[in-house]
């Protein structure tokens, strides 16, 4: 899952900026059908996620907004119920790789990511 080491470089090599796993990504580690999902199971007007600017969350945008941001590398904080359907919808496209053949980008696949989301849930580690 490997897109160069700069934006501009991920862009040239053909990859998309993933919501999901919050990268640049080549077309073979995206589940479309999945991440097109994710990107529309939030709390907001047809499924939105909140984004926002700022750690506080007093400076809103928009998905648009957001993929400017990515593809000028600049931070984007969210919020809890967006980093729990994070950890949920990566461990089904860790289960759903066995149908689909697409790869799960190795920061999202490692027992690591498991046990922090783990703990989060269990309440035993912080976002």
């Amino acid at each position: 899952c490997w897109c160069g080491t700069s934006d501009a470089e991920a862009i040239a090599m053909g990859c998309k900026y993933d919501h999901l796993a919050v990268d640049w990504l080549p077309p073979h580690c995206i589940d479309e059908e999945l991440t097109a999902e994710f990107d529309r199971a939030g709390p907001g007007p047809l499924g939105a996620w909140d984004y926002y600017a700022d750690r506080n969350g007093t400076v809103r945008l928009s998905d648009t907004i957001i993929d400017q941001y990515a593809m000028a590398a600049t931070n984007y904080y969210t919020t809890v119920e967006w980093h729990m359907a994070h950890c949920i919808y990566v461990w089904r496209k860790q289960f759903r790789t066995k149908f689909t053949g697409k790869i799960v980008e190795p920061w999202n696949d490692k027992e690591e990511h498991i046990m922090h989301c783990g703990g989060y849930f269990t309440r035993k580690s912080n976002l």
